[in-house]
C-alpha cells in the first residue's frame, strides 16, 4: 500500500473518530448552531490533518473570529470547519465494487468498504477503530484488483488441480479396471492351480485304488489255489482213512499190510505239500500316508496375499550390483518400502532374482528373507563381463531394475609394475592439465578429472580419449574457482568441490549447473577450502571440510546430516584431512593428512581405528590424499610424500604398495586423488606432473 493511499485511508480514520467524540460532547441540535470559527481555533491542534497527498480532504478558507485561537502549523497542514468538512459523509467507492458489497455483520449500517490485511477478510469503517485496531488494512477497490489477480491465480491453481484430480480419476478408473481384470485373472489362476491339484489328486487316487485292486486279487487268487489244493488233499486224506478204517474192521493180514504202505505214501505227500506252502500268501496289505500331508496339499494350493509393498519405491544396495569377481559370490540387499515410501519392517513378500551372463544364460542365485523388511542376496558368476541382474518383488520390477554388473577377475597388483595408460600433460587446451587434483570414473569407466587450476571439470573415455569439459573460473552457478574434487552419483549427476569458493554444485551428466550448497564460514553446514567429494551408499555427499578439520555429510539438495571429527591429534580427531569414503557398512575411511594417517569411523560418528599411523615400517603413510575402494574392499591410499600408492586390507594391514613406475619426467609422482574403474584399474591424479595415470 503507497503512502498516499495510506494518508487518505488515515485521514478518513481520524475524521470519525473525531466525529464520534463530537457526538458525544454536543447535543445534535446544537451542532449546526455551533461557529465554525470556534470550532476551528478550539480544536485546531486536534485536527491538524496532513493534507498533502490527500485526496480527501482539502484545506478550506480559514474563518477568523474575535474568540479564535490561532495555532502554528506547517505548510503541509490545514485547519479544518467542523461543520463542512468532520461532518460530510466519506467518499463512496466506485460502483462496480460498491455494488456488490454487503452490510458489516457486525455493524449492520455500514458496509464493507475496507479490507483486512492482517486477517484477510473485508470490514467496515467502524471494524477498523474496534476488532481490527491496529490492524494493516485498505480500500477494497485497492486490493480489488490484486485480488483479481490473486484469484486469476487461484483459478489457475484450481484448473491444474483439476487436471492433477482428472489425471488422479483416470488413474484410479484404470485401476479399477485393472483390478476387476486382475481379480479375474487370479480366479482363474486359482482355478487353475486347483483343477491340477485335484486332476493329481485323483490321478493318484486311481493309482492308489489299482494298486490296491491288483495287491487284493493277486492275493485272493493265491489263496484259491491254496484253499483248492488243500480242499483236495483233505477229500484224498477222507478217503484213505475211511478206506483204511474198513480195512482194519475187516482186512486180512495182507490188505492190511498193503494199506499200510499205501496210507504211509499218501501222507508223505501230503506233508510233502504243506512243507512247499507258497509264504507269499502271508504277506500283508497296508496303505500308508504322511500325517501332514493334508497340510502341505493346502500349502501347495498357495495362498492370496494383500500387500502395500510399492516395487516402484523399492530399491536394491551393495557392492554386488555394480561389480563382482569371477568365482567369488556377489552380494547385494533388497530393501522393500511401501506406498507411503517408508521402509517395510515385515517380510514374506515374493522377491524374484533374474541374473543374466553375458551369454544369456542364467545364473543361479540365492535370497533369505531376514524378516525385517529386506532381503538378502547373492550369486556367484563363472564369466568375465557385465552380467545384467533383475530384481522385482511380486513380479514388478524395483527402482533401478535390471542392474548391470561388471565381473572381472581378481587384481593382482604383484604385477602392476608401471601405468597403462597416462592422459594429459601440462597446457590449457582440451585434455591437458595444470593441477589435476581429484578423479573419478562412472559406471560406464569414463574417466573426470577436477583440473584444478584451470577451473573445469574433464571427462575422456576409457581409453583416454577427451570427450568435454565444463566450467570457468568464478564465483556465479556453474563457474569455479579451483576445483580439487570430483565424484558422480548413481544417476550420473556429477559433484563438484569447488575449492576457493568454499562450496559444493551438482551438474547434470552434461554438465548443467543444478544446485549448490556451502560458503565461507566455521559453522556446520558452512566450509573453509574443502577438498575432497564422494558418495555414501544413498548417496549421501561426503564432503571433507579440509581447513575446519572435519567431514560433512549432506543430502543431495544440501541439507545437512552429520558432522564428523575436529581439529586435533587423538584418535578421534582430525587435523587438515583431504578425502573420505563411505564403505558398505557405513564406515568412513577419512586420508587424515598432516596426522599421516587414515582415520576409520562408525555409522554413528566414532573413532573405530587407524590405519596406517605406524611410526616405521613398509606401511606407514606421509601426507596421505586420495582414497577409494577396489572390487575386493582393499582400501587404495595415495602415499603423496612417500611417493606411492598403497593398498591395505580392510582390518588396515598392508596388501601391496605399487611405486614402480609412477615418476613422472618433470619430477617424483606426488598421488593426490585416486579412484578404481569396473574393470578394477586404479585412476591417480599426478597433479605435479600434470597428468593422470592408471595402474
Amino acid at each position: 500500500m503507497d503512502q498516499s493511499k495510506l494518508c487518505d485511508l488515515n485521514d478518513e480514520i481520524l475524521k470519525r473518530r473525531f466525529y464520534n467524540c463530537m457526538m458525544n460532547s454536543f447535543l445534535p441540535d446544537k451542532i449546526s448552531q455551533t461557529p465554525a470559527a470556534l470550532l476551528n481555533g478550539y480544536f485546531a491542534e486536534i485536527v491538524t490533518i496532513n493534507t498533502t497527498n490527500s485526496k480527501f480532504l482539502r484545506s478550506p478558507p480559514v474563518h477568523h473570529s474575535h474568540h479564535r485561537k490561532f495555532h502554528k502549523h506547517s505548510k503541509d497542514h490545514a485547519i479544518y470547519h467542523i461543520q463542512d468538512q468532520f461532518l460530510e459523509d466519506i467518499p463512496e467507492e466506485q460502483p462496480e465494487v460498491t455494488s456488490m458489497l454487503g452490510s458489516c455483520p457486525d455493524h449492520q449500517k455500514e458496509k464493507l468498504k475496507y479490507f483486512c490485511e492482517t486477517c484477510d477478510e473485508p470490514i467496515c469503517l467502524d471494524c477498523t477503530v474496534t476488532e481490527h485496531r491496529k490492524h494493516r488494512f485498505s480500500y477494497l477497490r485497492d486490493v480489488y484488483h490484486k485480488q483479481k489477480h490473486s484469484m486469476a491465480s487461484l483459478l489457475g491453481q484450481g484448473k491444474t488441480q483439476m487436471e492433477n484430480t482428472r489425471k488422479s480419476l483416470n488413474e484410479i478408473k484404470n485401476m479399477l479396471f485393472k483390478l476387476h481384470e486382475e481379480r479375474t485373472s487370479m480366479e482363474k489362476a486359482i482355478q487353475k492351480h486347483t483343477q491340477i491339484l485335484i486332476a493329481t489328486l485323483q490321478q493318484q487316487e486311481d493309482k492308489l485304488l489299482n494298486e490296491l485292486n491288483s495287491a487284493f486279487k493277486t492275493k485272493e487268487s493265491s489263496l484259491r489255489k491254496e484253499k483248492q489244493h488243500f480242499e483236495l488233499i483233505l477229500e484224498r486224506l477222507s478217503g484213505s482213512c475211511q478206506f483204511t478204517e474198513g480195512a482194519i474192521k475187516i482186512g486180512n493180514e495182507l490188505e492190511i499190510l498193503v494199506i499200510q504202505k499205501h496210507l504211509k505214501r499218501r501222507l508223505n505227500e501230503i506233508s510233502n505239500t504243506r512243507r512247499d506252502y507258497n509264504t507269499k500268501n502271508y504277506r500283508n496289505i497296508y496303505f500308508f500316508h504322511d500325517e501332514n500331508s493334508v497340510e502341505t496339499t493346502r500349502k501347495a494350493l498357495g495362498h492370496v496375499l494383500v500387500s502395500d509393498t510399492c516395487s516402484d519405491l523399492s530399491t536394491a544396495n551393495g557392492d554386488g550390483l555394480s561389480k563382482a569377481h569371477v568365482g567369488t559370490p556377489a552380494e547385494f540387499v533388497v530393501k522393500a518400502k511401501g506406498f507411503d515410501n517408508q521402509p517395510k519392517t515385515c517380510g514374506g513378500d515374493l522377491v524374484t532374482i533374474d541374473v543374466r551372463s553375458p551369454n544369456k544364460a542364467t545364473v543361479r542365485s540365492e535370497i533369505v528373507d531376514r524378516g525385517d523388511g529386506s532381503y538378502a542376496v547373492g550369486f556367484t558368476p563363472s564369466l568375465n563381463g557385465e552380467h545384467e541382474v533383475g530384481i522385482a518383488i511380486h513380479h514388478q520390477p524395483i527402482k533401478g531394475s535390471p542392474f548391470k554388473v561388471m565381473v572381472t577377475n581378481p587384481r593382482i597388483y604383484s604385477n602392476v609394475t608401471r601405468p597403462t595408460l597416462c592422459i594429459g600433460g601440462l597446457g590449457e587446451v582440451k585434455g591437458k592439465f595444470k593441477l589435476p587434483c581429484g578423479v573419478a570414473v562412472d559406471s560406464e569407466g569414463k574417466i573426470l578429472v577436477a583440473d584444478c587450476h584451470n577451473n573445469r571439470v574433464q571427462i575422456f573415455d576409457p581409453q583416454g580419449k577427451f570427450l568435454k569439459s565444463f566450467g570457468n573460473q568464478g564465483d556465479k552457478n556453474g563457474q569455479l574457482n579451483h576445483p580439487t574434487d570430483v565424484a558422480v552419483d548413481r544417476h550420473g549427476n556429477i559433484i563438484v568441490c569447488d575449492k576457493d569458493n568454499h562450496r559444493v554444485q551438482r551438474f547434470t551428466k552434461d554438465g548443467v549447473f543444478i544446485n549448490k550448497f556451502g560458503g565461507y564460514g566455521e559453522t556446520q553446514g558452512k566450509f573453509k577450502r574443502p577438498w575432497g567429494v564422494s558418495l555414501g551408499n544413498e548417496d549421501e555427499i561426503i564432503v571433507t571440510d579440509r581447513r575446519n578439520s572435519r567431514v560433512q555429510i549432506f543430502k543431495e539438495d544440501g541439507s545437512l546430516l552429520r558432522v564428523l571429527g575436529c581439529h586435533g591429534h587423538a584418535q578421534g580427531q582430525l587435523d587438515h584431512p583431504y578425502h573420505a569414503i563411505m564403505d558398505a557398512n557405513g564406515q568412513i575411511f577419512i586420508t587424515d593428512s598432516n596426522n599421516h594417517a587414515v582415520k576409520v569411523f562408525d555409522s554413528n560418528g566414532n573413532f573405530v581405528r587407524a590405519i596406517g599411523a605406524e611410526e616405521n615400517g613398509q606401511s606407514m603413510l606421509k601426507y596421505p590424499t586420495g582414497i577409494a575402494f577396489d572390487m575386493d574392499n582393499h582400501v587404495i591410499v595415495s602415499d603423496q610424500y612417500n611417493h606411492r600408492v598403497q593398498v591395505f586390507n580392510e582390518d588396515g594391514s598392508l596388501k601391496a604398495t605399487l611405486a614402480s613406475g609412477l615418476n613422472g619426467l618433470a619430477q617424483k609422482c606426488y598421488p593426490k586423488g585416486v579412484a578404481v574403474s569396473p574393470g578394477g584399474y586404479i585412476v591417480v591424479a599426478d597433479s605435479d606432473n600434470h597428468r593422470v595415470i592408471v595402474l
